[in-house]
């Protein structure tokens, strides 16, 4: 299994709006693929709402409160999505995901502090 975790600066385009799907963020999954990434930690998105959302076979779910500043997100690859059990965000900074593999409990935790 293999992890990254990058600082985006931010996944906004002035031309889209905000929630949608940006160039920034398919690039980032298709970064995640080629480096055969299964779980990605990323940092000051500045995407607003908690959601989740599907790119590319990969599993998006974010949480945001400002366009200005801060905001996490989770990524996890096609194969990975399906064993999520329980998604909680905490705030702009902090969410964390548990997946059940087996017999095996793992809890990704992306954190962001300016």
């Amino acid at each position: 299994m293999r992890f990254a975790s990058w600082n985006v600066g931010t996944l906004t385009s002035k031309s889209i709006n905000v929630g949608t799907l940006t160039s920034k963020s398919i690039d980032l999954v298709k970064a995640s693929h080629r480096h055969k990434v299964n779980i990605a930690y990323i940092q000051e998105t500045k995407w607003v709402e908690s959601k989740a959302r599907e790119v590319y076979g990969f599993k998006l779910w974010y949480s945001g409160d400002t366009r200005a500043r801060n905001g996490v997100t989770i990524l996890l690859d096609k194969e990975l999505t399906d064993q999520v059990v329980e998604v909680r965000r905490k705030s702009d900074s902090i969410m964390s995901i548990k997946l059940v593999a087996g017999a095996e409990v793992l809890n990704v935790i992306c954190v962001y502090t300016p």
